[in-house]
């Protein structure tokens, strides 16, 4: 559990009384809202913008920024797909500082990412909830920079969680192929609040946002955010390892809907679920365990299929994502067994993975 740091008895004295001072002058409704304004500005003190200069041709903006927030005194947690490609980070705290960073490491299977922040320590931290599941219908509560514009905060609550596949639908190359579940919340998310923090009533990180599904969250669509226990996880192993310490197979996989039906038939597959190897990458798990990799001619057309995963640990696979994340789901040195179709039959074969290279 990533905890913060305590403020002194005189900052949090102080801090009380400012508040205090403020509920005064305000006009709070109830005790529930009185509460969450408490949260509210209790939270904002560690959340920053952070914003680059792209480095890639095709950028459409001199600057590029999305939101973060800090976890420890020096360090923040944002979405890889915010720094990616970026030059010349900055962090502005909410009161308006900024001070340098640089990207300290990066989890692209589950678009996270650490920044290290210089000169600067942490005004407030945030903590991450213990809790292994969140309901539909808990508050949810969005802070970040929408837009670009610092210190603002969005209310709702959260509508369900489960799989999402997230390469197909963002088209985002290989960032997120391993995320396995994503929260959903109609609190509102924009542009900018990609990487903020998705808090529950008692101002505990329930989930970094990511993404927008179906349209601007708030008006029909819906915000998606990483669920805690994942970020937790990826956060330690990037600290003790600098990498990502989720099972890999080290195999390039097909979708078989990609492939000619008349070729899958033949074969005796009867269905289009699954994922083929295309190539046996050399010194990975899947080489080691035997798995075989398809056959092409000079020209890339498919000769001979390769092994076809249709199952992992029982489970069975639809497409590739399917077989990246049930794998993503074990660590390195853990087994998984693999359902594979091979010259006409199923077989099983043991793959003993590692942490991806």
């Amino acid at each position: 559990m990533l905890r913060p740091r305590p403020k002194p008895k005189c900052t949090r004295l102080l801090s009380g009384l400012l508040l205090l001072a403020a509920f005064a002058s305000a006009q709070v409704a109830s005790a529930d809202e009185a509460a969450r304004v408490r949260v509210i500005q209790n939270s904002l003190p560690a959340v920053v913008k952070i914003q680059g200069t792209p480095t890639y041709a095709d950028a459409e903006q001199n600057t590029v920024w999305g939101s973060g927030f800090f976890y420890s005194a020096d360090r923040i947690v944002t979405n890889y797909h915010v720094v990616e490609g970026l030059k010349g980070l900055t962090v502005t705290l909410n009161d308006g500082r900024s001070y340098p960073a640089d990207v300290f490491a990066v989890d692209r299977g589950i678009d996270i990412a650490i920044v290290q922040v210089h000169g600067a320590t942490a005004p407030a931290t945030l903590k991450f909830s213990s809790e292994k599941s969140v309901l539909p219908g808990q508050t949810a509560i969005v802070l970040g920079s929408p837009f670009g514009k610092r210190n603002l905060v969005s209310l709702g609550i959260i509508s369900g969680s489960g799989p999402f596949d997230y390469v197909s639908q963002l088209g985002e190359g290989d960032i997120g192929v391993e995320i396995a579940e994503v929260l959903y919340t109609d609190a509102r998310v924009e542009p900018g609040n990609s990487g903020g923090p998705l808090l529950d009533a008692q101002g505990r990180v329930i989930g970094v946002i990511d993404a927008v599904l179906g349209g601007a969250s708030g008006i029909g669509g819906l915000g998606i955010a990483l669920p805690a226990p994942l970020v937790v996880e990826s956060i330690h192993d990037l600290e003790e390892f600098g990498v990502p310490q989720r099972g890999w197979l080290g195999a390039v996989l097909v979708d078989l809907d990609e492939l000619d039906p008349l070729t899958l038939r033949l074969a005796g597959l009867e269905s289009a679920q699954g994922a083929m190897v295309d190539k046996v990458l050399p010194g990975s798990p899947a080489e080691a365990a035997g798995l075989l990799g398809a056959k092409r001619d000079r020209y890339g057309k498919l000769v001979e299929l390769g092994d076809v995963i249709v199952a992992v640990n029982g489970k069975v696979v639809k497409n590739r994502f399917d077989v990246i994340r049930e794998i993503a789901r074990h660590r390195p040195g853990e087994e998984v067994k693999l359902t594979v179709w091979r010259n006409g039959q199923k077989i099983e074969v043991v793959v003993r993975l590692t942490a991806r290279r």
